[in-house]
C-alpha cells in the first residue's frame, strides 16, 4: 500500500496535462500511486494517459463517460490505496521536494489534514507567468504549524479560511477521514463545502508554510475552469457557504463578534463576484434580466440583514453600486425600463453638480417599489449632510 494517492481528473487536456503528471512523476518521493480519471475526453488525452501508465507502474488509468470534475475525484477517492489522498488539477503542477516534504510531515505527526498553500500566477496560453503569486498568498503563512488536538483545530478554522487553505481541495487527507465524504458534482465551489462538512472529524492538522503546488490563472476566460463564469447558482452557493460556516462555528462555540464579521465580510465580496460574472461571455442574459435578479435574488432580506447586523450596508450599497455602473458602461439601458431607476442612481450620485430636480429624481429612485431595500441612502444621506441647502 503506498504512502500517498495523487488524482487528477481530466478532460480535453492533452496540451497541459502531461505536464501536470510529469511533475508529479520527477518528485524525490517514490512511494505514491498516481490515478488518472479521464472524464471522457475527446481529444488525445485517453490515448496520452494509457502511454504514461505503459511507462509507469505507479500510474492507474481510469476511462469513464463524462461526468464532470467532482464526480471523477469521488471515483477516484473510492478506488485510491494510499493512506493519504492529494488532488493535483490537470493543468497545474506540484513543485519538486513536495512529496517528500510531506512525507517528512506525515512520518513525524501523523495527521488527519495537511494544509497546503497554493500559489496562483497569471500566465499566458503557454503556461509563461506574467505575474507570480498574484493574490500574495505565499506571504499569509510565515512558519509552521502544528494543531494537536481538535480544540486547536477549531480555533484556527478562520484562520485556515483566511489564509485560503480550507477554501479548496488541494490538501493532504488522510484518506479513512475523505472516504466517508463525497464532494457534491452540482456546484464548482464544491472543494469549499467539502472542507466545511469534514471539519468536526478533523482532530490533528499541520498548517505547511512552504507552498508545494503552483496553480494557473489563464489571461483568457475559456481556459479557466470557473473562475470568472457564470452559472446562475452563485448566490445560492456563496450563502450555503455562510450558513453552513456559521453552523459549524456555533457547534464549536466559536462563533463570536470577529468570526461573524469575517464570515459577512466573505460573503459582501461575494456579491461583489456574482455581479462580475454578468460580464462573461457564457452568460446570455439580457440588461433587463440581468437587473431583475440583482433586485429580486442578490438583493434578499438574507443579505440584507446579514450586511445590517455586521454594520456593513453602506458596504453593501457600494457593492451594488459599482456592479450596476459596470454594467451600464457596457449596455445601455431603455428609458422605459422597469428597472430604469437602478441607472438614475449611478448617474445621479456621481453628478458632480445636482439641482432641485436632481435630487428629488435621486429619492425618488431610492424609494422605488423594486428597489425594496433603498439602495443609495446611505450615500445620499451623505449628499444631504454635505448640502444643507438642498
Amino acid at each position: 500500500m503506498p504512502v500517498f494517492s495523487i488524482i487528477m481528473a481530466v478532460y480535453n487536456n492533452e496540451r497541459y496535462f502531461p505536464k501536470a503528471v510529469q511533475s508529479i512523476l520527477s518528485q524525490n518521493y517514490a512511494d505514491f500511486e498516481l490515478i488518472i480519471i479521464d472524464d471522457g475526453s475527446t481529444d488525445r488525452t485517453a490515448q496520452i494517459a494509457d502511454l504514461i501508465a505503459k511507462g509507469d507502474r505507479r500510474v492507474r488509468i481510469v476511462h469513464q463517460k463524462n461526468q464532470w470534475i467532482f464526480a471523477s475525484l469521488n471515483n477516484g477517492i473510492q478506488m485510491a490505496t494510499g493512506d493519504y489522498i492529494y488532488f493535483v488539477n490537470s493543468d497545474d503542477r506540484l513543485r519538486p521536494g513536495s512529496l517528500k516534504k510531506l512525507a517528512d510531515i506525515v512520518k513525524c505527526f501523523c495527521p488527519d489534514v495537511i494544509w497546503t498553500k497554493v500559489l496562483t500566477h497569471k500566465c499566458d496560453d503557454n503556461q509563461k507567468i506574467i505575474e507570480y503569486d498574484c493574490h500574495g498568498f505565499d506571504k499569509r503563512i510565515d512558519y509552521n504549524i502544528f494543531l494537536k488536538n481538535a480544540h486547536e483545530f477549531r480555533a484556527n478554522w478562520i484562520f485556515l479560511n483566511k489564509a485560503c487553505l480550507a477554501t479548496n481541495q488541494i490538501n493532504l487527507y488522510k484518506s479513512n477521514l475523505i472516504k466517508k465524504h463525497r464532494f457534491r458534482n452540482d456546484i464548482y465551489g464544491a472543494d469549499r463545502l467539502f472542507n466545511i462538512n469534514l471539519a468536526s472529524e478533523i482532530n490533528t492538522s499541520y498548517i505547511l508554510k512552504e507552498a508545494v503546488y503552483d496553480h494557473f490563472n489563464y489571461m483568457s476566460e475559456e481556459m479557466n475552469a470557473s473562475i470568472g463564469k457564470y452559472y446562475g447558482y452563485e448566490h445560492e452557493m456563496f450563502n450555503l457557504f455562510y450558513k453552513e460556516n456559521k453552523r459549524l462555528l456555533y457547534e464549536w462555540g466559536h462563533l463570536n463578534k470577529e468570526a461573524l464579521d469575517y464570515l459577512a465580510s466573505v460573503r459582501l465580496r461575494e456579491i461583489s463576484i456574482q455581479l462580475r460574472s454578468f460580464n462573461s461571455k457564457c452568460c446570455g442574459l439580457n440588461l433587463e434580466e440581468k437587473l431583475k435578479i440583482i433586485f429580486e435574488l442578490f438583493l434578499d432580506i438574507y443579505i440584507y440583514n446579514l450586511a445590517d447586523k455586521s454594520g456593513k450596508i453602506e458596504e453593501l450599497e457600494a457593492r451594488i453600486l459599482f456592479g450596476l455602473r459596470e454594467l451600464f458602461l457596457r449596455e445601455e439601458i431603455d428609458s422605459k425600463s422597469h428597472f430604469y431607476f437602478s441607472y438614475e442612481l449611478t448617474y445621479l450620485l456621481l453628478l458632480y453638480e445636482k439641482d432641485e430636480g436632481d435630487y428629488n429624481r435621486l429619492r425618488n429612485a431610492i424609494n422605488h417599489p423594486l428597489n425594496k431595500y433603498n439602495i443609495g441612502q446611505c450615500f445620499y444621506k451623505k449628499l444631504i449632510g454635505d448640502n444643507i441647502d438642498v
